[in-house]
C-alpha cells in the first residue's frame, strides 16, 4: 500500500479540503490569512486558490490595504459555483432542497411519490435539478435502514430493498452522494443546533412518528450507525415476550401505560449508550407526559445517570439542517470523485 505522503492526488485533496473549510469561516479572505488559518505553506495555498479562482469557485473581491509592499488581493466564495441537492421522503411526497456553496437554501419543491418507480423518479428529479443548477453533491435522508448508502430494510414496498442508492447516484451522475437514514440526518441537525461549539457532547433524538419509532445517536461528537446501520432502530426493542416497542406504540400502548414504556426505552438507551441528553420530537403521546417519564426513569436508573429529557417541535428544521450539513461535508471534500 502506497504511503499517503507520496500520493499527490490524495495530499492535494486533503489540502483543498482544509482550505475550503477555512474559506467558510469568513466572507472575504487573503492568501496570507488562509495560509495562517490552515497551517499550509503560502506557495501551496497560493497555487490552490489560483486554481479555484480560475475555475470560478472563488471570486476576486478587491485589494486589501497594506502598510507597505505589494497589495494583497482578497477573495470570496462564489455561492453559485456549486449546489447541493438534498432529497428526503417523509411519506407521500419526495421533497427537494437546493443549497448553494455557502450552505444557503435557494429552492424547495416537492413531488408526489410514485411507489412502484421511486428509484427512477429520484433519477428524474436529479436530472431535472441539474438542468437548472450545477449540482455537485447529493444528500439524501430516507426512512429506512441504510448502511453505507445501501438500503437494507424497510423499502420493500418501493422495490428498493438491497439497493445501493449512493453508488448508483455517483456512478450515473459522476458526483458525490451521501444517503442516510432520516433519524441520522435529524440527530445531526439537532446536534449542530444545540452543541455547535461543543465537540464531545452525547445526544439521542427520539421520534414517535406515523411510521413507527426510532432514534438517532450522536456520541462524543460522532454520529453512530452501527455495523449494519441498525443503531437507533428502537422499533425492534423487545417490550415483553411477544411484542416490541413499535407494536406497543402503534397500538396505543394498550398492554402497558405510555409513561412506563417510554421510561423503559430511556433506561435502555442509558444502559447501552449513556447519553447526556435525549430529545423527543413533539407527538401527542409524549408531549404531555415527559415530566412523568423522567420521574419514572428514577425507578429504573441511578439518579446520577438519568439524562436531561427535552421536548422540541424542530423535527423539520433539524432534518433539513442535517441534510445541509451532509451536503456541506461533501462540498468540502471536493467536487470530483477521486479513486483511492
Amino acid at each position: 500500500m502506497s504511503d499517503i505522503r507520496y500520493n499527490k492526488s490524495i495530499v492535494k485533496n486533503i489540502n483543498e479540503c482544509l482550505i475550503r473549510k477555512a474559506l467558510r469561516g469568513s466572507e472575504t479572505f487573503t492568501k496570507t490569512k488562509i495560509a495562517h488559518d490552515t497551517g499550509l505553506s503560502f506557495p501551496t495555498v497560493s497555487r490552490i486558490l489560483d486554481e479555484m479562482a480560475q475555475e470560478g469557485e472563488i471570486l476576486a473581491s478587491g485589494v486589501d490595504p497594506t502598510t507597505g509592499g505589494r497589495h494583497a488581493h482578497s477573495y470570496s466564495v462564489n455561492p453559485e459555483y456549486a449546489y447541493v441537492l438534498c432529497l428526503y421522503f417523509p411519506g407521500k411526497s419526495l421533497h427537494t432542497l437546493i443549497i448553494n456553496a455557502l450552505g444557503q437554501p435557494v429552492e424547495k419543491e416537492k413531488f408526489l411519490a410514485e411507489k412502484d418507480r421511486l428509484a427512477e423518479q429520484i433519477d428524474e428529479i436529479v436530472e431535472l435539478k441539474r438542468k437548472k443548477y450545477p449540482i455537485r453533491a447529493i444528500s439524501a435522508g430516507l426512512p429506512w435502514g441504510i448502511s453505507d448508502g445501501t438500503i437494507l430494510f424497510g423499502a420493500g414496498p418501493y422495490a428498493m430493498q438491497n439497493y445501493n442508492l449512493k453508488a448508483h447516484l455517483e456512478e450515473k451522475f459522476g458526483i458525490r452522494a451521501r444517503v442516510e437514514n432520516d433519524m441520522n440526518a435529524m440527530v445531526t441537525g439537532c446536534y449542530q443546533r444545540m452543541f455547535k461549539e461543543e465537540k464531545k457532547a452525547s445526544l439521542v433524538c427520539v421520534s414517535f412518528g406515523n411510521r413507527g419509532c426510532g432514534c438517532g445517536l450522536y456520541l462524543d461528537g460522532q454520529l453512530i450507525r452501527g455495523a449494519n446501520g441498525f443503531a437507533g432502530e428502537l422499533r425492534y426493542l423487545p417490550m415483553n415476550h411477544e411484542t416490541n416497542l413499535d407494536y406497543e406504540y402503534l397500538n396505543g400502548f394498550m398492554t402497558q401505560d405510555a409513561v412506563t414504556r417510554i421510561a423503559q426505552t430511556v433506561s435502555t438507551l442509558c444502559a447501552t449508550v449513556d447519553p447526556g441528553y435525549i430529545v423527543f420530537y413533539k407527538n401527542p403521546i409524549v408531549e404531555n407526559i415527559l415530566p412523568q417519564v423522567e420521574e419514572a426513569c428514577h425507578r429504573f436508573l441511578p439518579d446520577e445517570v438519568v439524562p436531561k429529557l427535552i421536548l422540541t417541535d424542530t423535527s423539520q428544521e433539524d432534518f433539513e439542517s442535517g441534510l445541509i450539513q451532509f451536503g456541506n461535508d461533501l462540498l468540502l471534500a471536493g467536487y470530483r470523485i477521486i479513486n483511492r
